[in-house]
């Protein structure tokens, strides 16, 4: 799936605010293992965050279904790989 560029500029603000959200620990946890064992730039592991969460969006919209954290929790694990990137 093809991201608009000033898509994931809109959906960055929204990860940032999940890192602050006790709720969302797992999506700090992803970004700290981007940062991490990945050794990616925060900005670059931001944009791959901002990312799942907009294949998440799209899969709630066509789907007409709530929006699956399991789905999203799933996409941060792969990361940096993305669903039309992996093998």
């Amino acid at each position: 799936m093809e991201i608009p560029d000033d898509m994931i500029e809109t959906l960055v603000p929204a990860v940032r605010e999940q890192l602050e959200a006790p709720d969302t620990a797992y999506v700090k946890a992803c970004l700290e293992r981007l940062t991490g064992r990945e050794k990616l730039e925060e900005q670059e592991a931001l944009e791959l965050m901002a990312q799942a969460l907009a294949i998440t969006i799209n899969e709630m919209v066509v789907s007409g279904r709530p929006f699956d954290s399991g789905r999203y929790k799933a996409l941060l694990k792969d990361l940096p790989a993305l669903p039309d990137e992996a093998p």
